[in-house]
């Protein structure tokens, strides 16, 4: 379970327990690790993730090996594809290092709703185009 922030400048605060964090925030997963564990718990090998989420082979590839990390679309690009619930969706994007789906934003709305409603990648797609809204595909401007 996540802590609160008050929770955490307290063990911040004392020598010990300070030292402990930090042991054990090294030993959180990564999002490599992470995306391997969601392939093997969904049965899918990595050449399957790479077409449903419509990645390049070279940098899926670069991902699961740890060395790139994947932007905030291609992770939920990955959600939809795997049909991922809404709190694995925001633990992937947090470990990812990416912003939280936020239902005030229309877009992000719009991704918590093809979630909830178990939405493929291109329903999901389909949806953000009706609306209109930037595409999963689109590079942020």
């Amino acid at each position: 379970m996540l802590e609160t922030t008050s929770k955490l400048f307290q063990k911040l605060r004392g020598r010990e327990s300070g030292k402990a964090f930090f042991v054990r925030e090294q030993t959180d997963p990564t999002c490599a690790q992470m995306l391997r564990d969601l392939l093997e718990r969904e049965g899918l090998s990595a050449a399957e993730w790479i077409a449903a989420a419509d990645v390049s082979k070279s940098y899926g590839y670069q991902i699961l090996r740890g060395e790139r990390l994947p932007g905030r679309d291609i992770l939920l690009r990955t959600a939809l594809a795997v049909h991922l619930s809404l709190k694995d969706t925001q633990r992937l994007l947090a470990i990812g290092g990416c912003g939280a789906l936020y239902p005030k934003v229309r877009r992000d709305a719009a991704v918590i709703y093809a979630l909830n409603q178990n939405m493929g990648l291109m329903e999901a797609e389909e949806l953000l185009s009706s609306l209109p809204e930037r595409s999963l595909y689109a590079k942020e401007s």
